[in-house]
């Protein structure tokens, strides 16, 4: 009727019992923290974004543009419509050979306005930009499209033309949101910046300053452009004519 030391054998069994559940509570905790760490301790890594499809249409490749054209007032002076097309891709030019030249005829002077473009593996675009007086200064100037991250580039210096002998310039773009266009009924989505390009040429006996802001959305999943919009276009401090670009068709080769 007695265990060690004269207690009763149903002491000694209370006593081993609670032992025993002692032992399986921790236990049971044990193997609970070493499923948690192998089921969530090796995934905490953080994901990355996924890297951006970067879409270059293809030569043929035109999308038309109706242009608004207004005065200093907002008032209509004349609506035209023109049409960009891509000509050449990975072309060679100053520096690259991985360049795409856009082509647009102006309405108004009948002159080709050309656009050279870079199509950047990051998402953005770099064009090669020059500012109205001293087109000798070709700059390739990246536009956030995809990267968000704000832009700026500033040249001053000795110039030969026009008469100016100084140019200050500085360009700028940063982005603005992500939006939609609905062209033809087809809704796109659409990355929009805003840019802007301030110049002050001077000489001896004259000078010229012109600043120039204005919205640009770019449609990522067919590598074209779409609205512009120019919100300020000033000559010598007075607003001058003053262009909202919609586009209005795509034609996709």
């Amino acid at each position: 009727m007695f265990g060690r030391k004269g207690l009763p054998w149903f002491a000694w069994s209370l006593v081993l019992t609670s032992l025993l559940m002692y032992a399986m509570k921790y236990l049971f905790l044990f193997f609970a923290l070493c499923t948690f760490a192998l089921t969530s301790g090796c995934s905490s890594s953080s994901t990355s974004p996924s890297a951006p499809t970067v879409v270059i249409p293809n030569v043929g490749t035109n999308w038309t543009i109706q242009n608004v054209r207004r005065d200093s007032s907002g008032n209509v002076k004349r609506t035209d419509t023109t049409v960009r097309t891509v000509r050449q891709t990975n072309m060679s030019y100053l520096g690259f050979s991985d360049v795409v030249l856009t082509e647009e005829q102006n309405p108004v002077t009948g002159k080709l306005d050309t656009v050279y473009l870079r199509y950047l593996s990051n998402g953005d675009i770099s064009r090669l930009s020059s500012p109205a007086i001293d087109p000798q200064l070709p700059v390739w100037f990246t536009v956030p499209y995809y990267t968000h991250v704000a832009q700026n580039f500033y040249y001053g210096g000795t110039i030969n033309y026009l008469g100016f002998t100084h140019d200050s310039v500085t360009f700028s773009a940063s982005y603005a949101k992500d939006s939609t266009e609905t062209i033809a009924g087809t809704i796109y989505p659409v990355s929009m910046i805003i840019s802007t390009t301030w110049q002050k040429a001077t000489s001896g006996t004259k000078d010229s300053t012109n600043f120039v802001t204005q919205t640009n959305s770019f449609i990522p999943s067919k590598g074209i452009f779409g609205g512009r919009n120019v919100t300020l276009n000033q000559v010598n401090g007075k607003q001058v004519q003053r262009i909202q670009q919609i586009v209005i068709a795509v034609d996709i080769r």
